[in-house]
C-alpha cells in the first residue's frame, strides 16, 4: 500500500472535497489527485458492472481509462515541478481503493449529475493550469480538462441512450 501524502483525507470522496476546492495545488494535493485520479477508473469500472446497455457500458470504460491517464499526467506534473517521480499506483497499492466503493444507481439521473461533476473538472483543471508557472505542466492541466469535459458529454450521451 502507497502511503498518502501527510494531511491527505483518508476517504476518496473526502479527497475529492479537498481537492475541487483546491486552485492553486501544491505537490501534496497533486499527490493526492494522483491517487484519485486512479481510483477513478475503479469507479467507472464498478459502475460499468451494473449497466446492461453495452453502449453505455462502452461509455463508462472509456472514461474510466482516460481517468487513469489523467492520473499519469498529473504524476508527470509533479515530476516536470519537483524533479521526483511520483507514479500512479496499481489499484492495490491505492489507499483509496481498500475501503468498498459507495453504490449507486446507474440512472439517466445519475450519469446527468455525474456529467456535471465532470464539467467541474474541466472548470478546476483549467484553474490549475491558469495557476501554473510551467508551461508544460499547464498544458497537461489543460489536456486533463478538456477530457473532463469529453467525460461529460459521453455521460449525458449515455443518459440518452437509458433513456428514463
Amino acid at each position: 500500500m502507497r502511503p498518502l501524502p501527510e494531511g491527505a483525507p483518508a476517504d476518496l470522496y473526502a479527497a475529492f472535497a479537498k481537492i475541487n476546492a483546491c486552485t492553486a495545488p501544491t505537490i501534496a494535493d497533486l499527490q493526492v489527485m494522483v491517487f484519485a485520479e486512479a481510483a477513478g477508473k475503479a469507479l467507472y469500472g464498478a459502475m460499468a458492472e451494473g449497466v446492461e446497455h453495452p453502449e453505455v457500458k462502452a461509455l463508462m470504460l472509456t472514461n474510466g481509462r482516460e481517468e487513469l491517464a489523467h492520473a499519469h499526467r498529473v504524476s508527470k506534473v509533479i515530476g516536470i515541478l519537483t524533479g521526483e517521480a511520483f507514479p500512479a499506483p496499481e489499484p492495490e497499492e491505492n489507499p483509496y481503493l481498500q475501503t468498498p466503493m459507495r453504490s449507486r444507481p446507474v440512472t439517466a439521473a445519475s450519469l446527468l449529475s455525474l456529467a456535471e461533476g465532470e464539467n467541474a473538472g474541466d472548470d478546476l483543471y483549467q484553474k490549475w493550469a491558469a495557476a501554473c508557472p510551467n508551461p508544460e505542466a499547464a498544458e497537461l492541466f489543460r489536456q486533463n480538462g478538456r477530457e473532463e469535459r469529453r467525460h461529460g458529454e459521453r455521460m449525458r450521451q449515455a443518459a440518452a441512450l437509458l433513456g428514463e
